[in-house]
């Protein structure tokens, strides 16, 4: 295809005012013609005003909205509140400068000097450092202070010390624990936490006194599955470095005073209401307004979190819900589990009305219904959306919220490096974002 061709086709395509345009890239391969045709044509389209592109984020159809802002809102603060929301997706980079002045401003739709006031003003804050005159970078407060440099990375674990009941998301993590810090140049030694002893173990199950750990950077701890929290920081206290925690409790459930504590910070990932309001945008966005959410969990603080989430963003929300469970590994510890499971999901859908959607609490409940779909037990709906984005979402076309272990990784090394230096406010709890990922 030609330059012509290729705007004539992008053209009658039907995309709406503010609708994101497929990437260079991805319209090349899928056309078999080069990014360099690609480009040339957005690029004839721009000058046209039929599209608009935004630095880092691609093309989008239509003339670029003007700035509005909210009287309400003073210009910096709302500069920084965007900058916050796209630190906690990750899409700011912990361990690079950011982009320069022109492009900030191309991004966040403002003027040289209201960007500049606002980097400067963070700079004053202690979070962020200029190098030259106008590219700024977070700072690193500890880097050159200290000769060994090797963090801790604790885990739950069986009795010899093993990680093998780790579920996908924890592996994940791990794996990207490593990598962020050997961007950083530190050494990870992993510990496992077995619980019922409350002991920590090496890779040989021997065991390891915090009190003889003071010589580390740092330690980034799970809380997933861990039940008794109290017992763990108990144990945490008698450290002296700074501690990342992945917290994978309700909200309301973190010591007050660890929260003070400059040392500590923790990172929410599944909690809140956030991914619940995350998905409810995508929704409406397709513009589906009446939907169920389906959830066999919702003895759960997370279920009842993300329920609420849709509902704030002005959906119709039927509730499909049974409280006799908080998590899957309640119904593992029952007999004929499968079948309990299969059992109470077919209860609660049976009743749904017509609906635009199925919201389910993860995937592992919508890979059931798929399943049950297949066996002819149940009509395929409309459409269905889940949370988690594991392996089995790809397996079954499932398309699932996909939850920020990106971002989690690289601000819980970021925090052992430079404690305190963030744009949350202080003592503010370090909620993390994510997107829905379609396939």
């Amino acid at each position: 295809m030609t330059v012509d061709e290729f705007c004539k086709w992008i053209e009658s395509s039907g995309f709406k005012d503010g609708a994101r345009l497929p990437s260079v890239r991805k319209v090349a391969a899928s056309q078999g013609a080069s990014t360099f045709t690609v480009f040339q044509a957005y690029k004839r389209l721009v000058e046209q005003g039929k599209i608009y592109g935004e630095h880092g984020n691609g093309y989008f159809w239509g003339q670029k909205p003007e700035i509005v802002v909210d009287a309400s809102e003073h210009e910096t603060e709302r500069l920084e509140r965007l900058l916050l929301e796209d630190w906690k997706s990750g899409k700011i980079s912990v361990d690079s400068t950011l982009p320069s002045i022109k492009d900030l401003c191309s991004v966040y739709r403002t003027t040289s000097g209201s960007m500049s006031r606002t980097l400067e003003m963070l700079r004053e804050r202690g979070v962020l450092d200029r190098k030259g005159r106008g590219r700024y970078y977070f700072k690193n407060t500890r880097s050159s202070a200290v000769n060994l440099k090797e963090i801790l990375l604790i885990m739950r674990c069986n009795p010899n010390g093993d990680f093998n009941g780790l579920g996908e998301r924890e592996l994940t993590f791990m794996q990207k624990v490593y990598a962020e810090a050997r961007r950083n140049k530190l050494k990870v030694k992993a510990l496992g936490y077995y619980e019922n002893a409350g002991l920590f173990l090496d890779a040989a199950g021997n065991r390891v006194r915090l009190e003889d750990c003071g010589e580390y950077f740092g330690a980034v701890v799970s809380t997933m599955l861990v039940f008794n929290i109290s017992k763990l920081f108990a144990l945490l206290a008698c450290t002296r470095f700074p501690i990342s925690v992945w917290w994978e409790h309700p909200l309301y459930d973190i010591p007050r005073a660890l929260k003070k504590e400059k040392r500590y910070a923790f990172f929410n990932l599944a909690f809140g209401d956030f991914p619940g309001r995350a998905v409810g945008h995508f929704l409406k966005e397709k513009g589906m307004e009446r939907v169920a959410f389906i959830s066999p969990y919702h003895m759960s603080m997370w279920s009842r979190d993300r329920l609420k989430g849709l509902k704030k963003v002005g959906l119709e929300v039927i509730e499909a819900t049974d409280a006799s469970h908080a998590s899957h590994f309640d119904f593992m510890q029952e007999k004929g589990a499968h079948e309990h499971f299969s059992r109470i999901l077919l209860k609660l859908v049976k009743e749904i009305p017509p609906v635009d959607a199925w919201v389910v609490s993860n995937d592992r409940v919508g890979v059931e219904l798929l399943s049950l779909v297949e066996q002819g037990k149940l009509k395929r709906p409309p459409y269905m959306v889940s949370f988690d984005n594991s392996n089995d979402s790809y397996r079954n076309r499932l398309d699932s919220f996909e939850f920020s272990l990106d971002a989690l990784a690289e601000q819980s090394v970021f925090h052992l490096i430079s404690p305190g230096v963030t744009l949350y406010k202080k003592d503010d709890f370090r909620e993390l974002s994510g997107h829905v990922v379609e396939k």
